[in-house]
């Protein structure tokens, strides 16, 4: 296992590399060809590998470029606009800079829903899905709003009990808490290849992390079925590139129950990002490559192979 996670942290090191020469001198991504919201997942990616000045002068351009006086990001679109500005805030955070956590974070608290989940933008307020949800309540874990990530753990709690066939986690939730579960409302179906493996993912993700702050034992309990329904999905579930977020609940799953399947499930996470790494130190997505996504996915997959790492290396190590 040391030696897995030892070739995770130069993976996570070569693509931050690359991520590095693809930086404007003001600190942004933007380019011709490049959308202006891309550059959401770089704070953590910088920050996580050894690049504080690079972090920095990204938030810098935020601060100065993107941020309004409501806490909300200029550029960030409606769909998934609160997922992207959660990265913001967690990355702004751990860097210290609380000049754009605590905006942002309560523009963020401004968009939970009746039913302790989030809604995805002040302009889309018809339910609550689990990316969004999880990511927002993760920053809120980060600055400590404990009253909102309670709630946001008893929404999951109430997504996974009313989950009505084992093989299917439908994803969208009404805004008082009613599982939108008809055949026609998505869902990650576990008997076919290729699916959305990050909306519960993210959701085990954030309360297995809660756990650890908290001993919330149904937060735990609610982590540990959601790792349960993964365990029962396609032979890609921790080998596909919308894989990282569950691997990284699974490798914190392992560390609090020590459940090997859950190590086993990170590692073979791991092992797919070394396999799939271009030369350059970039990744791209099996369906699609362009700029856009090489900028995307790169800056996830180093923080997921430096968290993965992280936890399983100093296991190893222990």
């Amino acid at each position: 296992m040391l030696r897995k996670t030892e070739a995770y942290v130069q993976a996570a090191m070569k693509g931050a590399e690359w991520l590095l020469r693809q930086q404007n001198a003001d600190g942004s991504f933007i380019t011709p060809e490049v959308q202006g919201d891309v550059y959401h997942k770089a704070v953590l990616a910088l920050s996580v590998s050894g690049h504080p000045i690079e972090a920095n002068r990204l938030v810098n351009w935020i601060a100065a470029t993107d941020l309004q006086p409501s806490g909300r990001l200029r550029r960030f679109d409606e769909g998934l606009g609160l997922y992207k500005t959660s990265w913001i805030c967690q990355g702004a955070h751990r860097l210290g800079r609380f000049d754009v956590s605590f905006p942002v974070m309560q523009f963020i608290l401004s968009l939970q829903a009746p039913c302790g989940g989030f809604f995805q933008s002040p302009e889309i307020t018809t339910h609550i899905e689990p990316v969004s949800s999880a990511w927002a309540a993760t920053a809120a874990l980060y600055t400590g709003h404990t009253a909102a990530v309670r709630r946001a753990a008893e929404c999951f709690s109430e997504m996974v009990r009313q989950q009505p066939d084992p093989l299917r986690f439908y994803v969208n939730m009404s805004p008082d808490g009613r599982l939108l579960s008809r055949d026609d409302d998505p869902f990650v179906d576990a008997t076919k290849t290729q699916q959305a493996y990050y909306s519960p993912g993210i959701a085990m993700l954030f309360l297995a992390r809660l756990h650890t702050a908290t001993g919330s034992a149904q937060a735990l309990s609610t982590a540990v079925d959601l790792l349960e329904f993964s365990m029962r999905c396609a032979e890609d579930r921790y080998a596909y590139p919308a894989s990282g977020k569950s691997a990284v609940g699974a490798a914190v799953l392992y560390r609090i129950t020590g459940d090997r399947r859950a190590a086993k499930a990170a590692l073979q996470f791991g092992d797919y990002l070394l396999a799939e790494q271009s030369t350059e130190g970039w990744w791209c997505n099996p369906h699609a490559d362009n700029m856009v996504i090489r900028l995307d996915h790169t800056a996830e997959f180093i923080l997921w192979l430096t968290d993965i790492a992280g936890v399983l290396g100093a296991m190893a190590n222990g």
